[in-house]
């Protein structure tokens, strides 16, 4: 699919992978823009516009290596930054920072939905054209306890 994809300050045209979710998230998520959209958050926009483009996958027929709300991923800026790793969560979820990131900020939001060697402009980001995350891994799934599913 190409689109264009803009951010505050760029418009560019890429090709977007798919983003696949569960319909509870894409539930919770669109509850949580529409708060946030009466708030004028500026995530709101970017957050609707890519659940709408989401493609729904029941939970029990996901992918394992599909980055979700509680699920590990490992990443990097395709600029050159290092990889990282951390549960992607809804911000309501937080319950350790530094091993977290929230699918409120524009990190986050580029991650949701994606698999390993996918790669994403930063949604909702005034960072420089271009700029791009790259999913190198994902897994496990966690627990509300923060406790990794089948390990």
């Amino acid at each position: 699919m190409t689109k264009v994809f803009e951010t505050r300050r760029f418009a560019i045209n890429t090709r977007l992978p798919p983003v696949l979710v569960t319909p509870h998230d894409r539930r919770r998520l669109i509850r949580t823009a529409q708060e946030l959209a009466e708030q004028a958050h500026p995530i709101a926009q970017p957050l609707l516009q890519e659940l709408h483009r989401a493609i729904l996958c029941p939970a029990d027929q996901l992918p394992e290596d599909v980055v979700t709300l509680d699920t590990f991923v490992t990443y990097r800026l395709v600029d050159g930054g290092r990889s990282e790793r951390r549960a992607l969560v809804h911000p309501e979820d937080l319950t350790w920072p530094p091993a977290e990131l929230s699918v409120l900020t524009p990190l986050g939001l580029s991650l949701l939905g994606l698999r390993p060697g996918d790669r994403m402009p930063l949604i909702g980001s005034d960072r420089p054209m271009g700029a791009c995350v790259e999913v190198e891994d994902v897994g496990p799934r966690v627990t509300g306890a923060f406790v990794p599913i089948g390990i």
